[in-house]
């Protein structure tokens, strides 16, 4: 039995994202870069064309919300032209889930982004912001009122770590000033999207991914010097912009942060050790699929953290990747344990359903729902009932 008491009005449920769940989306950046840099996602979970029998599916385990994100390549296939079918079917994933009585959270860009968009030069052009916020406004007039929680940006602070600095996401550089740049970038779009979303009925932000950073040795100066120089680059800096809500003065130190709430995705520490061939690298754990240094501790120093902020902060993804269900049981119950200790909103598990884990293929197994991905049937494993639960009051 659960040591799990949850306070009334916490809200507990679970996310997704389009890209990892729906399958064939064919007019996104990765889908163009899989099967030479990047492993096939092909039909996914083929969420797109089975999305009602899993969000009642969801609603049955007892869960409260779900996250979902909006395909930006999918309403937008190609420069000015704008696939009104598909906004169709996301408006009904809103109203099933709004159906089965839970709460939709919608984030508008998970990671991917139209190939059209990425040709012209994608989030380091400043210029290229317009065509997101034409998205969003699309987006916004299409949902209507029928969304109280949204997302505007998925981990604003480690993408472009991602995609423009270490080179392992979509367009693949390797530059920090591009990195930074795209970090600005998106920081005025999450703004102007704010503007386009923000009425008194609905609640807008954005999502930040801590990692805190450790010296692997102690003993170690080097690893100390790589530790500080990690939790500033993808954790301090971005909360001190958001506090702040001002760029430093060596990225323009212009106005941004307009935001109701933050969401926290976290998972595990980072033990940073010195290589003298690579600057720095991470040091793995067999404790799961990912290979990540699970420390529910952790969660705690990056609440405390993001509260510098000064806004009510929401878990929006939290896992483990693992084929151990025991194991995800006990690092949910951990880590919604510290949650609720320290007020947060609420607490979304990533994820609801195994999926296309990017660059890792099917390797990594997060769902609460195991998910075949060749036969793509549904098998809801112990976690998905502990979870649901605890959300239930059950």
């Amino acid at each position: 039995m659960s040591k799990v008491k949850v306070p009334s009005g916490f809200m507990i449920g679970a996310a997704l994202s389009a890209y990892q769940v729906e399958g064939n989306n064919v007019n996104a950046d990765w889908w163009h870069y899989e099967g030479d840099r990047l492993p096939r996602s092909g039909s996914a979970c083929d969420f797109w064309n089975r999305y009602r029998s899993d969000i009642e599916l969801a609603a049955s385990l007892g869960l409260k919300a779900l996250r979902i994100s909006i395909a930006w390549d999918r309403i937008m296939p190609s420069e000015g032209k704008v696939d009104d079918e598909s906004m169709d079917r996301y408006v009904d994933m809103i109203k099933e889930i709004r159906g089965h009585g839970m709460e939709p959270i919608i984030t508008l860009h998970h990671f991917v982004n139209p190939m059209w968009f990425t040709v012209k030069g994608g989030w380091v052009k400043e210029d290229n912001v317009k065509y997101f916020l034409d998205f969003v406004k699309y987006v916004v007039d299409s949902v209507g009122d029928s969304v109280k929680f949204w997302l505007t940006i998925n981990e604003i602070n480690l993408y472009p770590i991602l995609a423009y600095l270490l080179g392992v996401f979509p367009p693949f550089m390797m530059n920090m000033e591009y990195m930074w740049r795209a970090l600005v970038n998106l920081l005025k779009a999450s703004d102007g999207a704010y503007e386009l979303i923000k009425k008194p009925s609905n609640q807008v932000g954005l999502i930040i991914h801590i990692m805190p950073a450790k010296p692997a040795s102690r003993l170690s100066i080097m690893d100390w010097g790589l530790a500080v120089g990690m939790n500033y680059i993808l954790n301090r800096m971005i909360v001190n912009t958001l506090a702040k809500g001002k760029l430093p003065d060596w990225l323009s130190g212009g106005e941004v942060g307009e935001l109701d709430y933050v969401g926290l995705n976290y998972y595990a520490i980072a033990k940073v050790k010195f290589n003298p061939l690579t600057m720095g690298e991470l040091v793995t754990s067999r404790q799961n699929q990912r290979g990540w240094v699970i420390n529910p501790s952790g969660l705690r120093w990056a609440i405390r953290l993001v509260r510098r902020i000064g806004k009510p902060i929401m878990i929006t993804e939290n896992g483990i990747a693992t084929d151990n269900d025991e194991d995800r049981i006990t690092y949910i119950e951990k880590h919604l344990t510290i949650a609720i200790k320290e007020r947060v909103m609420g607490y979304l598990y990533w994820s609801l359903l195994d999926n296309y884990e990017w660059e890792m293929g099917y390797g990594a197994k997060f769902g609460l729902i195991a998910c075949d991905p060749v036969t793509l049937s549904r098998r809801p494993r112990g976690s998905a009932y502990f979870l649901g639960k605890l959300a239930s009051g059950g």
